[in-house]
């Protein structure tokens, strides 16, 4: 009995050893399966999860191409010890071609990213690198090398610029943007320049600022001002035109901070000779005024404009001849001065607004020659041609006047009391003559005018003085009823 009890206690024993070896044996091939095939996925570009059961491997994740899948499934059938193994559960990325991935910067600095990434971690990189988006971006394989490094470029170089957008083509990088001033837009360049070896750069920058006064300004009287180019934010596009005395300007202009400090005073001293012109035009080119032509309205000195415009710019003016090509009785209104202007025998001759009467007309009159009075060369029956521009005044006005029925105007030249009676009396004859005569230029019927010489019969102030003097040397202008 002993002995049969004995044999049953050693084949169990016998049994129990074989069991624990087999367990043991298949615990370790499964270990053995599972290190190999982790030390083959290990190598894969994006995380592979394997999973061992026996000797069966299972995978599933994410490949970057069926070459990376099939070189994978090549190794894991090589490693020793395993049975099957299984891929359905495997993801192969898409093919992007040409790899495509966009980086714009908005006008109020914020980033976003479009397109594709290779990795999640290449994703997350450049998401802490501040391309914001980076990690939404759907994956693709494909990208080309230096990829990454490109688009951190791209974002270096947008930093400078207002807004603008950098896209990678496969190793093309196209670039756009505005920039404020050129500084702005050659730190984008530098930046760009910092490209990875391989890559071809198109790149479009929109300077706003050129950091230059570069300009053209195209004055007519009828047309009112055209401005194109660069100016001083200083001064801006509306500054320039009311430093003209304008109400406003047309045109693409620019501002810039650059300066050019006499335009300005520049502008302020043309001011009151604007009334004087037909045309001008002012050209600058980096800061330097090169080109300045003008016509001036017809019947006024064009040595005295000319001079008067060289005073104002600082340098010489070009005086040009514009045709007279508007007929008797066209109209227009001149910009620098509002008024309304009629052509009259190739003069344009302001149109006063007022009610036709002895006592307005002899009101207006007197109002034309309001601190501009006309005057003569010294001793002599010469208008001055300082005077032309009132005469024009004159002329409109007095063509108002005259213009009803049986209105007609006394022109009375006056002298001061110095020099002989007789000898004044004929030069007062002769001056009101002179302005007579350069009205009936102007169109004025010589029906309607009347010219006689005072002398020094009505003096308005004492001859004592010079000034008192100055004051009765005069020409009125009279309409009797």
């Amino acid at each position: 009995m002993r002995v049969f009890v004995g044999i049953i206690v050693l084949i169990g024993g016998i049994a129990a050893l074989a069991y624990w070896g087999a367990i043991d044996h298949a615990v370790r091939m499964e270990n053995e399966v599972r290190t190999a095939a982790d030390a083959v996925a290990g190598s894969t570009v994006h995380p592979m999860e394997v999973r061992v059961s026996g000797r069966d491997i299972t995978l599933s994740g994410t490949a970057d191409t069926e070459d990376e899948l099939a070189g994978l499934l090549t190794s894991l059938n090589q490693v020793n010890g395993r049975r099957v193994v299984r891929s359905d559960e495997v993801t192969v990325l898409p093919v992007a071609d040409p790899y495509a991935t966009g980086l714009a910067k908005g006008a109020d600095g914020s980033f976003g990213m479009t397109g594709t990434v290779p990795t999640e971690a290449a994703g997350k990189t450049l998401e802490t690198a501040g391309l914001t988006g980076a990690e939404q971006l759907s994956l693709a394989s494909g990208a080309p090398d230096g990829w990454s490094d490109a688009l951190v470029t791209g974002h270096t170089a947008l930093g400078p610029l207002d807004e603008g957008s950098f896209a990678l083509s496969g190793k093309t990088a196209i670039f756009s943007g505005v920039a404020k001033t050129p500084q702005e837009a050659a730190r984008a360049e530098t930046a760009l320049a910092d490209l990875p070896d391989g890559f071809e750069t198109i790149a479009d920058i929109t300077v706003l600022d050129p950091g230059v006064v570069t300009f053209e300004a195209r004055y007519e009287a009828a047309g009112g001002l055209h401005l194109d180019g660069s100016v001083p934010e200083s001064i801006g596009k509306d500054g320039f035109a009311q430093a003209l005395g304008l109400g406003g300007a047309d045109g693409d202009v620019r501002t810039t901070s650059a300066t050019m400090p006499i335009l300005e005073e520049a502008l302020t001293e043309l001011k009151p000779v604007m009334p004087l012109l037909n045309t001008l035009t002012l050209r600058v080119e980096n800061g330097e005024l090169t080109n300045v032509t003008a016509s001036i309205l017809p019947g006024l000195d064009e040595t005295l404009v000319a001079s008067l415009l060289a005073t104002a710019i600082g340098g010489p003016v070009e005086l040009v001849d514009t045709a007279f090509t508007a007929e008797n009785g066209e109209t227009r209104v001149n910009t620098a001065t509002g008024r309304t202007e009629v052509a009259v025998n190739g003069f344009w001759l302001k149109t006063p607004d007022f009610p036709v009467s002895k006592v307005t007309c002899n009101d207006e009159a007197a109002k034309v020659q309001e601190n501009r009075s006309i005057q003569f060369v010294t001793g002599s029956a010469e208008l001055d041609t300082t005077s032309l521009d009132v005469i024009n005044d004159i002329a409109g006005l007095v063509l108002h006047c005259t213009a009803p029925f049986g209105m007609n105007v006394v022109i009375g030249g006056h002298t001061d009391s110095d020099g002989d009676d007789k000898a004044n009396y004929t030069l007062s004859v002769a001056r009101a003559r002179a302005v007579r005569d350069a009205l009936i230029e102007r169109g004025i019927p010589a029906s309607k005018m009347v010219a006689i010489g005072y002398g020094e019969t009505e003096p308005v102030a004492s001859n004592d003085t010079e000034e008192g003097r100055a004051q009765n040397r005069r020409t009125t202008f009279n309409w009797p009823e």
